[in-house]
């Protein structure tokens, strides 16, 4: 009777060990898949950011182009504000410089804007580029 017990005992912690083991095997398959996803969803979002600016910048241009500097600054203001918050949110350390200089052109841009000056035409196409 005991060796009975012992060996249904035995049986069931194996069991149990056997669906332990196959449960974790799974979870860390889906870990895996689930830092794939989240990486792959960082570089959509930071693809999207950069989309958004480089649309805010050519609505920018556009409104220069056609001398409606009223509309321009409100794109300026809008491209430059977007520019400030991906240089602050974003890691990636090759971008970080290009934004920095993008806001180091931002003081003349605006000014430029504000005065109705077609100079600001000329200062655009580099941060377009």
């Amino acid at each position: 009777m005991r060796s009975k017990f012992l060996l249904w005992f035995v049986l069931l912690i194996a069991g149990f060990l056997t669906g332990f083991i196959l449960q974790y095997a799974r979870l860390q398959s889906l870990r895996q898949e689930l830092s794939a996803a989240t990486k792959q969803l960082g570089s959509c979002q930071s693809s999207e950011q950069l989309s958004q600016l480089r649309d805010a910048a050519t609505l920018m241009y556009l409104e220069v182009v056609q001398k409606n500097y009223g509309k321009a600054g409100e794109h300026a203001k809008e491209f430059f504000d977007q520019a400030q918050q991906i240089g602050s949110s974003t890691g990636d350390p090759a971008l970080q410089p290009l934004l920095r200089d993008i806001l180091a052109s931002r003081d003349q841009i605006t000014g430029d804007l504000a005065k109705g000056d077609a100079a600001a035409l000329s200062e655009m196409q580099p941060v377009l580029i």
